[in-house]
């Protein structure tokens, strides 16, 4: 199999960064805590009278709603100043490609 045939195109290669970047697990664990944080939060403040009465004067559900939020925004934060660089994503299959053609050339030998 020649190098041509394994190449990828600039759209190939830009629609392959994307996707991976979209499903970086740092996205889907942000997304998780900002929507359990809201959750929380929002039954934190409905119920604001019978959280002290278990807790021991604390408002858990509201403390601990807001400490999702923040982590999930974390999590975004992160994920938006520091993101998989697209040479490491592209080489990254590049290499896995490269790794199948050769797995196929010796199971045909």
């Amino acid at each position: 199999m020649s190098d041509t045939n394994t190449a990828m195109t600039e759209e190939q290669k830009a629609a392959l960064v994307r996707s991976t970047r979209r499903l970086d697990l740092r996205r889907i664990l942000g997304g998780l805590f900002v929507l359990y944080g809201v959750i929380t939060t929002i039954v934190g403040i409905v119920h604001w009278n019978t959280d002290p009465e278990k807790t021991g004067g604390i408002h858990i559900n509201l403390w601990v709603g807001l400490s999702m939020l923040v982590g999930g925004l974390l999590f975004f934060l992160w994920d938006r100043l520091n993101p998989v660089p697209a040479e490491d994503i592209i080489g990254q299959a590049e290499a896995e490609a490269h790794q199948k053609a050769a797995g196929e050339g010796r199971e045909l030998a």
